[in-house]
């Protein structure tokens, strides 16, 4: 059943209800490219703590809902200019923390067969919602909230999402861009606050005048990690709806599309990095630190900068063979610094206590636990190893640098772990991305991965868009992103680049961050990233 999700930013405020439950986040690179192997209902039930229950939502006051919408159960909308998704996920009373999202309302689209599964539009002023058709055809901005029409059948990949504006100084016609990922099913979870953090964005930069003047819409994909739908729902936006480039995926399923999108030269710029490949494609122009090297780079350089001890124990999940991947790329650069290997155990996300490995470690001499689980189960991790009076450092990655951890309560207090950005939660760099929240997606999840796709679009705003032209094609994006030499972004970057018909050099830096009293805190007063010996921006 197709799920697409409209978000825009012309005026007006839509209700939805957002009711998928999901298992707490899990770290992106334990589970790249692969589902939970667990049955669902067990896996669920493992983790209720970090459950979250959502209330129906209500616009905001004053804020009228858009005319003329149609309503659709796995459709959210909202249509106007400042206006962003009321019906994102809140906290219920009594509840406490994992994620929620299914359902929602209106959009009005012509629903034709063969739509790609799972794909939504959040835009200018425009919305779509596909009827449940196979995968394969259907344009998603077929028809629009306001009744304006979508894109001609004409249209050329690369091209101009809508008709270029006709000579007498009319509008600029729109930037129409792509994103995809798994946003339900047990790996929804683990993508959390990026698909609401797209959706605010894209409200956020139309109630700014959009990108040189052009108005912006984003085309949500929910591929639910299948990579056959992911490649459905990618080629669906390139040729019948003719997006120009992508922004910031949150896709476990990359390696299904980056030929696709290099056979095609469509850029995929930005990423929650939740599979390797995108370290491998050159057509994925990832500002921030890399899935792959970068990552394992990651841990060491969190564990180094914020404290002194040197034993290591890796705790890594079994459901996804990739736990496994990602641990051995980490011990590859072992020893460094010191920091040594004393215990390695290879756990279930479903385990419901973990003290035989907690007083294994404890044995072992591990002063820290490195960790490749969810959010539920480092909490599960801390509260077996207190109980036995054990109270080595845990440590995790960015995918576990979000509000969901906050469930954990005193047990997970003291937990360090990678950022690729400033912290998101208290930086004054990253005071847009909170500001454009809480206007525009108030409920909704937040942490590093929503973080990110505000410095990517940033990135495409500032930095790409003075070279978008009428109309807007996908030269120009790529010509914009090879100018790029060493761009720090005003502190949002470590100084990135990309060099035409290759991979860049991946981004290997990090800022390490500490939670401490309900709040990510930076390693040093400045925020400053810290780098893998040797790495320098692409020339």
């Amino acid at each position: 059943m197709p799920n697409t999700t409209p978000s825009d930013g012309a005026g007006a405020r839509i209700p939805s209800r957002r009711a998928l439950i999901a298992v707490g986040a899990a770290v992106a690179l334990s589970l790249t490219g692969c589902g939970s192997r667990l049955e669902h209902a067990r896996l669920e039930a493992t983790n209720n703590v970090f459950k979250k229950v959502v209330d129906t939502q209500t616009p905001a006051a004053g804020t009228p809902t858009a005319a003329g919408t149609a309503t659709d159960t796995n459709v959210t909308a909202a249509t106007g200019a400042g206006a962003g998704e009321a019906g994102t996920p809140g906290i219920a009373a009594g509840s406490a923390g994992a994620q929620s999202s299914a359902g929602g309302a209106t959009a009005s689209r012509a629903a034709t067969s063969g739509a790609a599964p799972g794909v939504r539009t959040t835009g200018a002023g425009s919305s779509t919602a596909p009827g449940g058709t196979a995968p394969g055809a259907s344009a998603a901005n077929a028809g629009t909230a306001a009744g304006k029409p979508g894109a001609p059948a004409g249209t050329i990949p690369g091209g101009p999402a809508v008709p270029a504006p006709g000579a007498g100084g009319g509008p600029k016609s729109e930037i129409l861009l792509g994103s995809f990922g798994a946003e339900s099913g047990v790996l929804g979870a683990v993508s959390g606050p990026a698909p609401p953090a797209l959706r605010a964005w894209s409200a956020y930069i139309n109630a700014k005048g959009g990108i040189n003047g052009h108005p912006v819409r984003v085309i949500l994909g929910d591929d639910n990690a299948d990579p056959a739908r992911t490649l459905a729902i990618v080629r669906q936006m390139v040729e019948q709806d003719h997006v120009i480039a992508f922004l910031n995926d949150y896709s476990f399923t990359l390696s299904a599309v980056t030929k696709y999108l290099e056979d095609k030269q469509i850029p995929d710029i930005g990423s929650i990095g939740g599979d390797a490949a995108g370290d491998h494609s050159a057509m994925v122009f990832h500002p921030l630190v890399g899935p792959d090297r970068g990552q394992a780079w990651g841990f060491l350089l969190t564990i180094s900068t914020q404290t002194d001890k040197k034993k290591l124990g890796l705790i890594y999940c079994r459901e996804a063979a990739t736990c496994a991947v990602q641990m051995a790329s980490f011990k590859k650069l072992l020893p460094w610094n010191g920091l040594e290997s004393v215990y390695e155990a290879q756990v279930s996300l479903a385990q419901p206590d973990y003290t035989a490995e907690m007083l294994q470690a404890q044995r072992s001499g591990a002063e820290v636990i490195v960790s490749l689980v969810d959010s539920a189960s480092v909490a599960r991790l801390a509260q077996s190893a207190h109980r036995q009076g054990y109270n080595p450092i845990f440590s995790g990655t960015y995918n576990l640098n979000q509000d969901l951890i906050y469930a954990g309560g005193k047990d997970v207090d003291g937990l360090i772990l990678t950022s690729r950005t400033p912290p998101w939660d208290t930086s004054p760099r990253m005071q847009f991305y909170r500001d454009a929240m809480d206007r525009y997606q108030p409920k909704a999840y937040r942490g590093d991965l929503g973080g990110g796709v505000f410095v990517a679009g940033k990135l495409l705003e500032e930095k790409i868009g003075p070279l978008i032209g009428e109309p807007p094609t996908t030269a120009q994006i790529l010509q914009g992103l090879y100018a790029l030499h060493n761009e720090t972004l005003g502190g949002l970057l470590p100084g990135v680049g990309f060099i035409h018909g290759e991979h860049f050099t991946t981004n290997q830096c990090v800022v390490p961050v500490k939670l401490s009293g309900g709040k990510f805190v930076a390693h040093d007063a400045a925020e400053s990233f810290v780098c893998a010996p040797g790495w320098k921006p692409a020339a």
